[in-house]
């Protein structure tokens, strides 16, 4: 006998065709998270699938490559070519295919028999063909839709943050690469006046106004000058190797682009705060996929309980066939059923699980609420220190050690003070130099780290993609936080 549900043709083919209602096609999914990108960040963003529109793509990168890489440039390269990137769009076609799925019911399966007697000579061959459907499944395929639907727009808040991050971390590399280029700057200037330094201090050892220590000091100068240009070196090819990988360029292309020699200076910040925290809440894509996230468990909930609460049935039509040695073949068809009995299993496991999950997301998306306030505190705490610190540098401390070392110089070369004093305004002047550096590098970072913010993401990555058991929404017209 047959042990699962038989299906109707007719049935069969109306199922069939509304199963199929959902398209396979990611580009609909994909089209919205490329709008979202766009308002949140002014990028555009490609899915590279060899087409001709893919190739102009390519030429327009190529293009934006020949002109001088600003940061705006740099991150929309990053959001065109990276395969990373690329390669995370291809999730938005897997969830799409899971909807898809979810929408479809389980093919049918045909059973059949062969019984042969003992004894040909003592009996009959009888042979019994079954058609095979799950009906019950009806009447989940819309809480398995729900689902699957819920789950895509997961996934489109997850690609949405994974290209706003990327964006943030080309930005935040294209400042780094930048600032190693004014460093470079400095220390050829620093290297400059040491050979100059030197110099004089020959002239002055030959016409016997000084020692042999004081010409050593002069040299040693020069030297730590040389090295620290070539930490500078260093340093600035291993961010630019950094920025090539974030770009996703290759070959020539790591070669041909160039940038600028110099941070600019800081632009005003105190306009930037007003309500920054309810901005970074209602901007924020970690809480946004937290809430899908709860939304899916809901879904996933409704679909446990309410298995729990019918049965399998399985119901069908059987052919059964007997032929025995010189009679005519007899035929018998009728109803087949069967009925999983739930003694044991009704579902109480996966019922608790599910709340579990459902309180798990709870707790995370209360924690995720903390935590994007503190990131928007953070954020505008940081940008006023960096900005305050350039303007310090700027108008007091850069002026001052440039007086300090004229002044100083003047009296060397009119041997009012020794060479040690010289030597060490012109040290303090380097280090104002790299601490105005490290000023302006550290504002462009933390006004980098706000507009991410800004975009709906923690800075640094800090929110990542919602990968735990269970993550969702919390009560109260705050939201939860």
């Amino acid at each position: 006998m047959i042990r699962r549900l038989i299906l109707p043709a007719s049935m069969a083919g109306a199922l069939l065709v509304s199963g199929c209602a959902a398209s396979l096609s990611p580009n609909p999914a994909f089209q919205d998270v490329a709008l979202k990108v766009q308002e949140r960040t002014g990028k555009r963003i490609e899915w590279d699938s060899g087409s001709d529109e893919g190739q102009r793509v390519h030429r327009h990168i190529d293009h934006l490559l020949k002109k001088r890489l600003t940061a705006a440039r740099a991150v929309q390269i990053a959001l065109l070519n990276n395969r990373n990137l690329q390669a995370s769009y291809a999730s938005l076609g897997m969830a799409q295919a899971d909807l898809v799925q979810a929408g479809l019911l389980t093919n049918p399966v045909i059973d059949g028999s062969f019984l042969w007697p003992y004894r040909p000579e003592a009996g009959a061959v009888q042979t019994a063909t079954g058609v095979i459907f799950n009906f019950i499944e009806l009447f989940w395929k819309r809480y398995k839709q729900a689902v699957a639907e819920s789950a895509l727009e997961e996934v489109k808040y997850n690609v949405s943050g994974m290209v706003i991050d990327h964006a943030a971390k080309t930005n935040l590399a294209f400042i780094d690469y930048v600032a190693t280029r004014q460093q470079i700057e400095l220390f050829r200037k620093v290297v400059k006046s040491a050979r100059a330094g030197v110099v004089s201090a020959k002239a002055i050892r030959e016409a016997g106004n000084s020692t042999p220590l004081d010409f050593e000091q002069q040299q040693n100068v020069l030297t730590q000058a040389k090295l620290d240009l070539a930490n500078a070196e260093a340093a600035s090819a291993s961010a630019r190797e950094r920025l090539n990988v974030l770009l996703g360029l290759t070959g020539r292309q790591t070669k041909v682009w160039r940038a600028p020699a110099r941070l600019p200076s800081a632009k005003g910040a105190t306009s930037l705060f007003d309500g920054i925290e309810r901005m970074a809440v209602d901007r924020s894509i970690e809480l946004a996929a937290l809430r899908q996230k709860i939304i899916t468990l809901g879904y996933k909930y409704q679909l446990t309980s309410r298995k729990a609460l019918i049965p399998d049935i399985g119901v069908g039509v059987e052919l059964e066939t007997t032929k025995a040695k010189e009679e005519p073949r007899e035929y018998e068809a009728g109803p087949i059923f069967d009925v999983t009995l739930p003694l044991f299993d009704q579902g109480q496991a996966k019922k608790a699980r599910g709340i579990m999950e459902i309180r798990q997301a709870q707790d995370a998306y209360w924690a995720m609420g903390i935590r994007v306030r503190s990131a928007a505190r953070l954020a505008r705490a940081e940008l006023l220190t960096a900005h305050k610190a350039v303007m310090y540098y700027e108008r007091a401390i850069l002026p001052q050690q440039a007086r300090l070392l004229l002044a100083t110089t003047q009296q060397y070369n009119a041997m009012q003070e020794d060479v040690f004093r010289l030597i060490r305004a012109k040290r303090e002047q380097i280090q104002a130099g790299r601490g105005y550096i490290d000023a302006l590098r550290s504002y462009w970072r933390a006004r980098s780290n706000y507009q991410q913010l800004r975009s709906g993401r923690l800075p640094d990555g800090g929110g990542g993609a919602v990968t735990i058991a269970a993550a969702g929404g919390g009560g109260g017209d705050d939201g939860g936080h």
